[in-house]
C-alpha cells in the first residue's frame, strides 16, 4: 500500500472543491489532501460490502454494516454506474467488473444539499452523487473512477478500514512506516488555509504546511507529518520532532500556549525531541514570551527583511540541499538576547537579530527562526531554506 500526496485536477476538484470548499474553482488545480483532510471534511463514512451486482443494468447495491462517522440511516446504497464518463479506464464497465458480491467497501460522503461521495474499493476509488429524499431510497449517480486519489490510498479495503478506525480514533501516523521520522505540526490558528474552506472545517492545509508536506525523504528516512490545530499538542511524545508553525506562539503580542503546554514542549525537548520555532509576532509593548524555551531570548518587533549575514560558516544550513542566498528570503519579528552557548547560524545585517539560531537542551535541541510564513508568496521563497532546516534537523536525531 502507498500513502502519498494527491494531486488535483478540475475532475477530482469537483469532488473535493464540493466537498471541501465554498465554490467551485475553474482551471487547473494542484492541491495536496491528506487521508486525514478528507475524514475531516465527511459528515458521513461508512463501512459495507457490496449486497448484489447487475452488470447487465450496470447497477449495484451496497449493505451498510456500520456508521463509523456520523449517521447515515441507511440500510443500503443504490448505485447507478449508466450515468458515468464512458472514457477508457474509467468506464462504467469497468466500474461494475471491478464489483464483485461480499466485497468490503468504504463510502465517505458529505451530506448537505445532495450527497457527494467518494467511495473506495480495493485499490480503487471511484466518486458517485445523489440527490437523496428524507427515505435515502434515491440511486447513487455515478461519475468516474478515480485513478488520481491512488496516491492518497493503495491497497486492500480492508487494511484501510483498520487506518480509518485509527484516525477516528485520535491516533497519529498510523499510515507511517515504521523507520519513518514522525514529525507533528502546530498550524491554521493563525495563517489562513491554502484555499477558502468555510462549510467543512479540514485540518487546516496552510502553504507553511503544504510546503513541508511537500519534503517527502531525507536520505533513507521517509518523513510522515501530522498537523494539528489543538494547543495542546496531543500525541506529542510520539513524534520526533514538533514544528510549530508561524505565529503559533504569539500573535500581535498575544501569547498563545498555555504554561501546561510549555513545560510539555520543555520536557519534549529534554528527552531527545526536536522543536523548530518557524516565527512569532510581537508588538512593541508586547514581546513574545518564551516560556516554552529553556533558558532566556526575547522576540521584539522587527521591520521586514530579507537579507542576512551568515555567522557560522560551518553550518550546513544554507548549503544543502539548497543554496540560500540573502535577498531570497523573508523574515519579520525577530529574536535578540540569546545566550553565549547558543550556536547563532545567521542575523539580520543591519539589526543583528537572530534569523536562525540553535540551542541545546538536555538530549535534545531547539532550532529557532524568524521566518515569516504567513502567505503563498512569502513561503515560496522561504521553502528552500525551510527544506535545509529540515534536513538539518533530521540529522541531528538519534537513530
Amino acid at each position: 500500500m502507498r500513502f502519498t500526496r494527491v494531486l488535483t485536477t478540475l475532475i477530482i476538484s469537483l469532488f473535493l472543491i464540493g466537498f471541501l470548499a465554498s465554490s467551485p474553482a475553474l482551471g487547473f488545480i494542484e492541491r495536496e489532501y491528506t487521508i486525514r483532510e478528507v475524514l475531516d471534511a465527511c459528515t458521513n463514512i461508512v463501512f459495507g460490502e457490496v449486497k448484489t451486482v447487475n452488470t447487465r443494468r450496470l447497477q449495484a447495491t451496497i449493505k451498510v454494516n456500520e456508521d463509523v462517522k456520523g449517521k447515515s440511516n441507511l440500510r443500503e446504497i443504490k448505485m447507478n454506474f449508466q450515468t458515468g464518463q464512458y472514457k477508457q479506464g474509467t468506464s462504467p464497465q469497468k466500474m461494475v467488473r471491478l464489483l464483485k458480491q461480499g466485497m468490503p467497501i468504504i463510502v465517505f460522503y458529505r451530506d448537505h444539499y445532495g450527497i457527494d461521495s467518494m467511495c473506495f474499493i480495493d485499490d480503487t476509488w471511484f466518486q458517485m452523487r445523489a440527490y437523496r429524499g428524507r427515505s435515502g431510497s434515491s440511486w447513487w449517480s455515478f461519475t468516474h473512477i478515480d485513478p488520481m486519489m491512488n496516491r492518497t490510498f493503495e491497497g486492500k479495503t480492508k487494511t484501510f478500514q483498520k487506518a480509518v478506525r485509527d484516525m477516528l480514533d485520535g491516533k497519529m501516523w498510523v499510515t507511517a512506516t515504521k523507520d519513518a521520522l514522525k514529525i507533528l505540526v502546530l498550524t491554521g490558528n493563525s495563517t489562513s488555509p491554502t484555499w477558502g474552506q468555510t462549510h467543512v472545517y479540514t485540518n487546516s492545509m496552510t502553504y507553511e504546511y503544504q510546503a513541508l508536506r511537500n519534503i517527502r525523504k531525507i536520505g533513507k528516512r521517509q518523513l510522515a507529518y501530522e498537523a494539528t490545530k489543538i494547543r495542546t499538542l496531543p500525541n506529542l511524545q510520539d513524534a520526533d520532532m514538533l514544528w510549530i508553525g508561524y505565529e503559533e506562539i504569539s500573535s500581535f503580542g498575544r501569547h498563545l500556549l498555555s504554561q501546561k503546554t510549555e513545560k510539555e514542549i520543555k520536557n519534549f525537548v529534554k528527552n531527545g525531541g526536536i522543536v523548530v520555532v518557524s516565527g512569532q509576532d510581537s508588538t512593541m509593548q508586547k514581546p513574545c514570551s518564551v516560556g516554552w524555551l529553556q533558558g532566556k531570548l526575547t522576540g521584539v518587533e522587527s521591520p521586514p527583511d530579507r537579507f542576512f549575514k551568515v555567522t557560522n560558516k560551518e553550518t550546513t544550513l544554507f548549503s544543502t540541499p539548497n543554496k540560500i542566498q540573502s535577498g531570497k528570503i523573508y523574515v519579520d519579528d525577530a529574536w535578540v538576547g540569546w545566550d553565549k552557548s547558543d550556536e547563532v547560524f545567521a542575523t539580520t545585517q543591519e539589526r543583528d537579530e537572530l534569523v536562525i539560531g540553535a540551542r541545546r537542551y538536555g538530549k535534545g535541541l531547539y532550532i529557532i527562526t524568524s521566518l515569516r510564513n504567513d502567505n503563498q508568496y512569502t513561503v515560496s521563497m522561504n521553502k528552500e531554506l525551510m527544506e535545509n532546516i529540515m534536513h538539518y534537523a533530521a540529522n541531528k536525531i538519534e537513530r
